[in-house]
């Protein structure tokens, strides 16, 4: 079954003081595509136990194709991961290791698919295994789809040359204002220090640091509650996000990255697509679980306009 997103990387149990869900960075952008209209696939991998024929069943039942998601060898388990939420919702997480998701096989018939997509994406987590940076790059030599890199700076595999590698690799670079300020000030100075930026402003000019050096032409930063900004050859566009009550911030980012996939694929106004991708993230992070279902009121916009989208010739698609 081919679909018009893929996206590639780890699959696991968030184990939150709410309750296990089905999580991974990877999945739950899928999972948020696929209830936002779109069709879906995943690439990834798990046990063969059984926390990996239920997370195959979860994935199925929040609409994402599981073809490309593999049953490893005997031995590695379906990945989790400890999640710890404070006062604030923000999480901190544990990676236990090690995890089916650590051995991703990409078989050729993936290969093929991902050629006739409209986009790609794919987060420097699951670059923690030297094999799944071999299968990485397959995906990545292929040409066709838009590709989306999630940079993860998450202790203890924040690892930036790893980063720069794969941000060379992408047409649409996401990091939140913390990783944009810790990026830019190690490529300057050699060393990741924690510089929050603290305006607009500092956020071009990180992001003009980072473009420099992996000629990125679009950089999206998030900044929680203050909304997003994408950079665009030196332009900043801005907005802002929606009050909400935060219960915790798991998949608030993914929430995200969905929103702002399918608006730059459909070529949606840029401001338009950081309100409606920062409603999203809004939502999830006012929500417990990393794939909350999301309401009416927020898929039926996104699926009339991707439907719209799809009428047009393929030609005046994806033009970002």
């Amino acid at each position: 079954m081919n679909t018009d997103f893929y996206a590639f990387g780890e699959i696991l149990w968030d184990c939150l003081p709410s309750g296990r869900h089905a999580g991974g960075a990877p999945f739950n952008v899928a999972a948020h595509l696929a209830q936002l209209g779109v069709s879906v696939s995943l690439i990834s991998a798990v046990g063969r136990d059984p926390l990996g024929d239920e997370i195959l069943k979860v994935a199925g039942d929040k609409g994402v194709n599981v073809e490309f998601v593999a049953r490893v060898r005997v031995g590695l388990p379906t990945g989790t991961v400890l999640v710890t939420v404070d006062a604030n919702g923000n999480a901190t997480y544990e990676l236990v290791q090690p995890a089916a998701w650590d051995e991703i096989k990409v078989p050729a018939a993936a290969l093929e698919a991902v050629a006739k997509a409209h986009a790609f994406t794919f987060g420097s987590l699951a670059g923690r295994s030297p094999y799944n940076l071999d299968q990485l790059d397959r995906l990545l030599a292929v040409k066709g789809p838009l590709k989306f890199f999630d940079v993860n700076l998450r202790p203890p595999f924040a690892d930036p040359d790893l980063v720069m590698q794969l941000a060379r690799r992408a047409d649409v670079i996401k990091l939140n204002d913390s990783e944009v300020g810790r990026l830019a000030s190690w490529l300057q100075t050699g060393e990741m220090k924690q510089e929050m930026p603290q305006t607009i402003d500092d956020i071009a000019r990180a992001c003009a640091v980072i473009s420099d050096l992996t000629k990125a032409s679009r950089i999206c930063v998030t900044m929680a509650e203050k909304g997003a900004a994408l950079w665009e050859g030196g332009n900043v566009v801005t907005a802002s996000a929606p009050k909400v009550v935060v219960k915790d911030t798991v998949g608030a980012g993914d929430a995200f990255m969905a929103g702002l996939m399918v608006g730059l694929t459909r070529g949606t106004e840029t401001r338009k697509v950081l309100e409606d991708a920062s409603r999203l993230g809004a939502f999830v992070a006012s929500h417990n679980g990393a794939t909350p279902l999301l309401p009416a009121e927020i898929t039926r916009d996104f699926k009339k306009g991707y439907l719209a989208q799809e009428k047009k010739p393929k030609s005046e698609r994806n033009r970002i």
